[in-house]
């Protein structure tokens, strides 16, 4: 019976172990097939269906970056600027509908600020942002290629379709027309917008280039000119600089001079000054020049006042005053651009200092003017 009972707990036992090796040995297995079941189950987005929205979303978002990057480009963003929710659409200067009513209407209805846009042409809409921004003075480097006159910061950028004509005479011309002869800015319609050109190339024969340019302006009477006695304020001035020669400026018609040049702010006294005569005669003055420039490093904002005698005072004066005297608009170029503090401090105290026209890069800084560094109006 001993034998029995042993042998029966033998094989209850046995069957339990293999009962357990079983289910030890089984459970890996299962768990293994549940999770093959799992990994080779369909998905619930078809594979090709899956690649296709990825691709799609990733032009999206490539899209999205490239047009925020087109719209911010070295430009201080203003949010809700009526000038982006205006133009943001349009990516170059030949686009027609820039001269639909609403755009058109947008530029006439700017408030014009005694703002330079330096390098204009760099721009993503060249003349027409800074019209649109308020800048009543724009600036455009040109090299005489090809008996034309293109519009470049270098030799090696320049485009056969980027000349002097097409991106600034002739919409200067076709605003002009469309405002009976009176200024582009409605709210100050002989308020005057000047083209500064930069001659890049050969002074003499890129000069002959510009004064041939000029006629249909000129004949239309759109230009400001020096009639013998006095400078007679038109809707557009020119300003030549660069390698433009003084003395091609002096050699133009003197009782109908419509090309001006820009004086050397640093260096106004000179021997053609005779103050000991009343009212003084300068050797730059309203007859040949209308802007005096310089950089920025070579300004001379405060000075000790001696008026002792007329050559005195005058040679103690500020650059900007003795400007002032000579009928001239002030200008510094290459101010400070970074950091921002920096750059607003040397803003405000030109502002605060009286300069004529502020130079200026960023046209989104223009239309968020007085952020810092002052209100500016025209004079």
């Amino acid at each position: 019976m001993e034998r029995s009972t042993h042998s029966s707990t033998s094989d209850t036992s046995s069957t339990t172990q293999s009962f357990n090796m079983h289910i030890e040995e089984g459970t890996p297995s299962l768990r293994r097939s549940r999770l093959l079941n799992l990994t080779t189950s369909k998905p619930f987005i078809p594979n090709h269906l899956f690649k296709t929205l990825f691709f799609i979303t990733t032009l999206i978002c490539i899209a999205e970056y490239l047009y925020i990057n087109h719209l911010t480009t070295s430009n201080t963003r203003i949010p809700n600027d009526p000038y982006d929710n205006t133009f943001a659409l349009i990516t170059n200067p030949t686009n027609p509908s820039l001269w639909s009513p609403s755009h058109q209407n947008f530029i006439h209805s700017a408030v014009p600020v005694p703002v330079h846009s330096h390098n204009d042409y760099l721009h993503r809409i060249p003349l027409f942002e800074a019209l649109a921004s308020g800048c009543i003075s724009v600036e455009a480097d040109v090299y005489l290629q090809n008996a034309d006159l293109l519009v470049g910061h270098k030799a090696r950028d320049l485009q056969p379709s980027s000349t002097l004509r097409s991106l600034y005479l002739e919409p200067l011309q076709r605003m002009l027309v469309a405002q009976s002869g009176r200024g582009i800015f409605d709210r100050a319609p002989s308020q005057t917008v000047v083209l500064l050109v930069d001659l890049k190339s050969d002074g003499g024969d890129t000069f002959a280039e510009l004064h041939a340019q000029l006629e249909p302006l000129r004949e239309l009477d759109y230009l400001t000119y020096w009639n013998g006695s006095a400078r007679v304020n038109r809707p557009l001035t020119i300003v030549a600089t660069g390698n433009a020669e003084f003395v091609s400026i002096t050699a133009l018609n003197s009782t109908h001079r419509d090309i001006f040049y820009d004086a050397p702010l640093h260096t106004l006294r000179s021997s053609a000054d005779d103050l000991d005569i009343q009212p003084p005669r300068y050797g730059y003055n309203t007859s040949n020049s209308y802007l005096a420039s310089t950089e920025f490093k070579n300004a001379i904002l405060y000075t000790h006042k001696n008026e002792s005698s007329a050559w005195t005072k005058d040679a103690s004066q500020t650059q900007i005053e003795q400007a002032q005297d000579r009928g001239l608009v002030s200008r510094y170029w290459d101010t400070p651009a970074s950091p921002p503090n920096t750059r607003d401090i040397a803003w405000r105290v030109l502002v605060e200092r009286g300069v004529g026209v502020l130079n200026m890069d960023d046209l989104g800084m223009v239309r968020g003017r007085g952020r810092g560094w002052g209100r500016l109006e025209l004079k």
